[in-house]
């Protein structure tokens, strides 16, 4: 046995020594451009073997995804500058190019207006998010920013729904006439306009500009630096708002670029928005580049662009690829782990501004009118939900089920993003596996509900704690990309059932899911033989408040409490014996547990199982609902979603896409000024009634009156350090009088004024 493992040494050495020159010339250009080289060769022999595409198709599909690669450039400038992922990159571009490229098509506005204009438009409109929006949010973390930009994103989506309307068109898709597309290239069967060279020929002069624009100007000079470190490069006395704002600018402009030429080669969507594949292929080639390189990012949207447009001309869809880009994104992230992993350290992928929201004191809880109105307002609340068939008639009662399934999607996405952190843009991808499991049970085999319900947790609790796998290793703003690819992976892939993997989880078009019948006592049957009766709405009344039971049990207990602490700070947690990786995985299978029961409930309301119900659309409509009512608070959650669905439900009836309209300006007012969202408002004004009812009662409540004593004792201490600095003289020149003179500005001042003066003020405070 000492000889085998002897002679397993030997080879180990002998491997390790041999494999040593190549690990010693892995930071060489050498080995860069082989190693690139042979990843390019291997991509081009998957793809030919994969759909054997013509030599029109790598042209075609490599100018469409040079497109994606340019977005992505826009979303890596974005990153470097604010530490953000942008998800409104596609959206500042989309608007203005495709406006105008729609006057070009339905009102004859000539080309060489109409492109630049595009351009300046765009700009502009970058420019402007950066000065009125993105600026106000300087002081939050950067992952409520980044939750920031799908506000922002859905404020241009509402303004791009409008477009048809302003130019008197309801049609999808039209197109434009370019100087360029009377000329025509022609590869083996395929015929392309030169619209296509156009493309090419404006990525690579986008490239080469922007390239020397970051190398050669001082402004350019500023943005790398900043990129490194913003605070430092502040000191230095780097403009870095200027610097941020050039930054959003040209973001802007490359995506106004991209968004106008991909519209001459497939046409111009007048709905306004580019849909979720653009941006989803545009994020995935910045991952692939480490949110660092233009060329990698280039060159990986021009493959995905590739692999999009032969798997479409193979199957009719690029619904595959777009379904696979979960696993490339996974795949970068975990390769890139070394990178990314000390920026969580650092706090910015955590939701660390929003304050949990604090019980009722002890000290007040026993007095008569606190608990007068704590029953009084559960009693108005339960019945009020109890009462709502009849509040909302017999042809609503579809509405109100609805509603209360998306709030249980709501307390799932608080347990894992506001409790947990981990922010997920894919949650209604849960929901669908819940979904698909009801479908094939109860549906094809017509199983009893309590038991589908049982194994659609337990299949979504699984789910969501292999997809929490990632997690460990995984920011929380890389880690909201993944979802996003999730989310997409659900929709067009693994329920579509023109894919095999499809054909094995969903149930077929055909089958019916029928609403059971409980206790063989308990119809949830309408009139109609549909899920829209009262019965069903109590069931998912029901399941609610089981789920907020769950989420209220779970958040008291001492897992709860650990998840909290690792989501403030993994470091101090994990000195208290704390188990990081244990914990996290425990908050994605709870909220995958209920995400997949809000399925089972949905699919037995619709009777089938939609993908587009389980998409990218859903997921960041109920994450931005819930971000209103309020990321920590289950009651919160719940009320922004019966507030938002009840406008979409009602409003929309009288202005089109008025939820739109609501939720984008909604959740960036609430994320500047009630990072808690409404919960947040709600319990500020409980806490001032409390204390003016402790004031009133005589009774002392610390918990109420802490925040204001250390306010001023903070204060007091500012003061007495400061007067201290300067009676010792610390780099002042002391006068006569108590007087003296400022080492920064020069300016003579007294003692007294001392203490509040603006530099020695920063000093002591830092």
């Amino acid at each position: 046995m000492t000889a085998v493992t002897d002679r397993l040494r030997t080879v180990g050495d002998r491997m390790t020594a041999a494999l040593q020159p190549v690990r010693d010339r892995r930071g060489t250009t050498a080995y860069k451009v082989a190693t690139r080289a042979l990843l390019m060769v291997a991509f081009l022999v998957f793809v030919d073997r994969m759909w054997s595409p013509s030599p029109g198709i790598y042209v075609q599909g490599s100018s469409i995804g040079a497109l994606y690669g340019l977005l992505g450039v826009g979303i890596i400038l974005i990153y470097r500058t604010n530490r953000i992922i942008n998800f409104a990159a596609a959206s500042l571009g989309a608007v203005p190019a495709i406006g105008f490229a729609s006057l070009m098509a339905l009102k004859g506005t000539s080309w060489w207006i109409a492109f630049p204009a595009a351009l300046a438009t765009s700009a502009l409109l970058g420019f402007l998010v950066d000065v009125l929006i993105i600026r106000r949010f300087e002081k939050a973390p950067r992952l409520i920013l980044t939750v920031a930009t799908l506000g922002v994103s859905q404020i241009l989506t509402y303004i791009g729904l409008l477009i048809p309307g302003w130019l008197g068109n309801t049609a999808l898709l039209v197109s434009y006439q370019s100087p360029f597309t009377s000329s025509t290239m022609r590869f083996g069967h395929t015929t392309l306009t030169g619209d296509y060279g156009f493309g090419l020929f404006c990525i690579v002069v986008a490239t080469a500009l922007l390239a020397g624009f970051l190398r050669y100007t001082r402004i350019g000079i500023a943005l790398r630096a900043s990129a490194e470190n913003a605070d430092r490069a502040a000191l230095l006395g780097i403009p870095v708002k200027r610097v941020e704002a050039v930054a959003w600018t040209i973001a802007a402009l490359l995506a106004g670029l991209a968004v106008f030429v991909r519209s001459g080669m497939v046409g111009v969507p007048l709905d306004g928005s580019l849909g979720p594949r653009v941006l989803l292929f545009a994020l995935t080639a910045a991952v692939v580049a480490r949110m660092e390189s233009m060329m990698t990012c280039l060159a990986a949207g021009a493959a995905i662009g590739l692999m999009a447009t032969a798997a479409s001309a193979h199957y009719g869809s690029d619904a595959l690829i777009a379904g696979v880009m979960v696993f490339v994104v996974l795949g970068a992230l975990l390769l890139q782990r070394s990178r990314i992993g000390r920026a969580h350290d650092t706090g910015v992928s955590t939701w660390q501004s929003v304050q949990e929201n604090r019980p009722i004191p002890q000290e007040l809880a026993g007095v008569a009118t606190v608990r007068r109105l704590r029953v009084g307002l559960m009693v108005l609340g339960g019945a009020v939900l109890v009462g709502m068939p009849w509040i909302v008639g017999n042809t609503r009662y579809g509405f109100a089920s609805l509603t209360l399934i998306s709030a249980i999607v709501a307390v799932s996405l608080v347990v894992l993003s506001g409790w947990a952190g981990q922010i997920s843009l894919g949650q209604f991808g849960l929901v669908g596996v819940g979904a698909a499991v009801a479908g094939k049970m109860a549906g094809e085999h017509n199983l009893d509900f309590f038991l589908v319900l049982i194994a659609a947790i337990a299949v979504g609790a699984l789910v969501s704690t292999v997809l929490g796998i990632p997690a460990l290793r995984i920011p929380g703003l890389y880690l909201a990309v993944a979802t996003l690819a999730f989310a997409g992976a659900m929709e067009l892939v693994i329920l579509n059932r023109h894919y095999w993997i499809g054909k094995l989880v969903r149930p077929h078009d055909t089958v019916h899911i029928e609403p059971p019948v409980l206790w063989d006592r308990i119809s949830l049957l309408n009139d109609q033989g549909t899920a829209s009766s009262r019965n069903f709405y109590w069931l998912c009344l029901a399941a609610l408040a089981l789920a907020m039971l769950v989420a209220r049990a779970y958040r008291r207990s001492r897992a709860g409490r650990a998840v909290v602490a690792i989501r403030d700070n993994t470091r101090a947690a994990s000195s208290y014996s704390i188990n990081p990786a244990r914990t996290k995985l425990a908050a994605f299978a709870v909220s995958g547990g209920m995400a997949a029961m809000a399925g089972v409930l949905l699919a037995y309301q619709t009777g089938n199982v939609g993908a587009s119900s389980y998409g990218i659309g859903p997921s960041i409509s109920i994450f931005v609902i819930t971000a209103i009512g309020g990321l920590t608070s289950v009651a919160g959650a719940v009320l922004g979603v019966v507030l938002l669905e009840s406008i979409r439900y009602f409003g929309e009836d009288y202005v089109s896409n008025l939820s739109l309209l609501v939720s984008g300006p909604g959740l960036l007012l609430i994320l500047l000024f009630l990072p808690g969202g409404l919960a947040q408002g709600m319990f500020r004004l409980r806490d001032r009634w409390l204390k003016r009812l402790a004031l009133k009662h005589d009774i002392h409540v610390p918990s109420l009156v802490a925040d204001r004593r250390q306010d001023e004792a903070a204060e007091r201490s500012i003061v007495v350090q400061a007067e201290e600095h300067v009676e010792s003289a610390d780099g002042f020149d002391v006068l006569n009088d108590r007087r003296v003179v400022c080492p920064v500005c020069g300016e003579t001042l007294h003692l007294d004024a001392a203490a509040e003066h603006e530099h020695l003020r920063v000093g002591v405070e830092s």
